[in-house]
């Protein structure tokens, strides 16, 4: 399970035992039922009454469950939409929500690419993937190594200054200069592995290669066909945020994933 990133108790999360939202405290008297059978409490420090249905301040499901839902949602063998995240809960934990409920967990639970703990030089294949965002083209650019995806970003067009931004977030996350950087014949990764990676004409001619998904890219094309596979279900993203939220989630259990077989 994933960490969801709501604000609670630190020390309570996770916990299915009923303590006071307000002050934290578990000593409390039963306080009858409400209409729907559901037990409430009333705390003996600060005489707040609740009913407890989650272990999230401001919800009403745990946090384990948020966690499984999001989870199952951008897992990579699993292709599931926010409607059939909704019946598996409904099925396997008896919780009826919504699939605007299970978007406004991705949203909230998305994560971030981090530093590496350890610097190594690596081959990194860059490209490019159409993807539609409220029916409209955007442009996915991704940045990926043997040890998992190093930066990622979403554009309208495929300028310089995306392209830029793109080796940037990678040059932070690695902290080391790539031996190889390999990418399709898109003029625009020239000119930007020209300006934030360092190297010199020399070098660059040598190590800077051209090829197409057919040749040494393959990898990288086969990648986003898995993610054309993905996001078919729902053919387009309903807003530029959601689609952050969602490929934030997808890469970051990409990289854990490929960390464990590694290890």
């Amino acid at each position: 399970m994933i960490q969801t990133d709501l604000s609670s108790f630190s020390y309570k999360k996770g916990s299915l035992c009923a303590f006071c939202k307000k002050c934290g405290g578990e000593n409390f008297y039963l306080d009858g039922k409400n209409k729907s059978g559901i037990q409430k409490y009333e705390c003996k420090t600060c005489g707040c009454r609740f009913i407890w249905t989650s272990d999230l301040p401001r919800r009403r499901t745990f946090s384990h469950i948020i966690s499984f839902a999001v989870e199952i949602y951008t897992d990579l063998k699993k292709a599931l939409s926010l409607e059939g995240v909704a019946e598996v809960l409904a099925k396997a934990f008896n919780v009826n929500v919504t699939y605007e409920a299970v978007r406004q967990w991705v949203l909230t639970t998305k994560k971030v690419i981090s530093r590496r703990e350890t610097t190594l030089s690596t081959t990194w294949h860059a490209d490019e993937t159409y993807i539609k965002i409220k029916g409209k083209g955007y442009w996915l650019w991704i940045v990926y190594d043997k040890l998992g995806i190093l930066s990622w970003r979403i554009s309208k067009k495929r300028t310089i200054k995306d392209a830029r931004l793109l080796f940037r977030a990678a040059m932070r996350v690695a902290q080391v200069q790539p031996k190889q950087i390999i990418t399709d014949g898109l003029c625009q990764y020239s000119d930007a592995i020209k300006k934030e990676i360092g190297w010199n004409h020399r070098e660059q001619k040598k190590r800077h290669v051209v090829s197409s998904g057919v040749g040494r890219n393959w990898f990288i094309e086969r990648l986003n066909r898995e993610i054309k596979r993905r996001i078919k279900w729902f053919s387009t993203f309903q807003s530029f945020r959601g689609a952050r939220a969602f490929f934030s989630l997808w890469f970051f259990h990409y990289n854990q994933r490929k960390l464990s077989r590694i290890t």
